[in-house]
């Protein structure tokens, strides 16, 4: 009897501490990033930043290529995703290539991928 309930017991700790864990791996929290804009295809491939890149990554992210930001503050690169409901924001921030601004939306991170979905864009200056 004793070692059905003491069972039961940790059986139901180990259940619950899944469920928390697997709850946090896609825990989203707010944050604002500032940084470039970034043509991921161009940065991925070969590293391309900066204002001697812009207009290659302004052609870029007009074709629909992927975007990102290289947050200023950790050096980290979030995969831009637009958020259906605010997608003007998503556009705004595709026309800075190579330009820094602050992005405020939820930080996702999902299978190795980290993202910010976008819902709101400030320009920097």
């Amino acid at each position: 009897m004793k070692n059905t309930i003491k069972s039961k017991l940790i059986g139901s700790l180990i259940a619950g501490s899944l469920t928390v864990f697997s709850m946090s791996a896609f825990a989203q929290e707010t944050k604002t990033l500032k940084g470039e804009i970034l043509d991921l295809s161009c940065y991925m491939s070969h590293g391309a930043t900066g204002q001697g890149h812009k207009a290659c990554a302004q052609g870029c992210l007009d074709k629909g290529l992927p975007a990102g930001i290289l947050n200023k503050a950790d050096g980290q690169v979030y995969l831009l995703v637009e958020d259906h409901k605010l997608s003007d924001a998503y556009k705004s921030a595709l026309k800075y290539a190579a330009q820094e601004i602050e992005i405020t939306g939820k930080i996702i991170k999902k299978n190795g991928v980290q993202s910010i979905l976008v819902e709101k864009v400030k320009a920097e200056g």
